[in-house]
C-alpha cells in the first residue's frame, strides 16, 4: 500500500467552499490591509509559514548531514 492517498487524505477532508466572513465585500474587504489585520487571515497564514519553516529547516539539516557525511 502506497502511503499516497494517506498523504493527500487531510486535504480532502479540510477541503470546502471558500466562507468570506464579515468584512469581504464591504470597503476595503480585498486589500492588503484586510489580509494582514484580519485573524480570519493571520492565523493560517501563520501555521503555514510556520509548517514551511519546519519543514525547510528539517530539509536543511537532512541535506547538511548528507553533506557531512559524504566528505567523511
Amino acid at each position: 500500500m502506497t502511503l499516497r492517498p494517506l498523504a493527500l487524505a487531510p486535504l480532502a477532508l479540510t477541503s470546502s467552499p471558500a466562507l468570506a466572513h464579515p468584512g469581504h465585500g464591504h470597503g476595503d474587504g480585498h486589500s492588503l490591509l484586510h489580509y494582514l489585520s484580519s485573524p480570519e487571515h493571520v492565523w493560517p497564514a501563520a501555521a503555514a509559514l510556520l509548517l514551511a519553516a519546519v519543514i525547510g529547516g528539517a530539509w536543511l539539516w537532512r541535506r547538511s548531514r548528507r553533506r557531512k557525511d559524504l566528505r567523511s
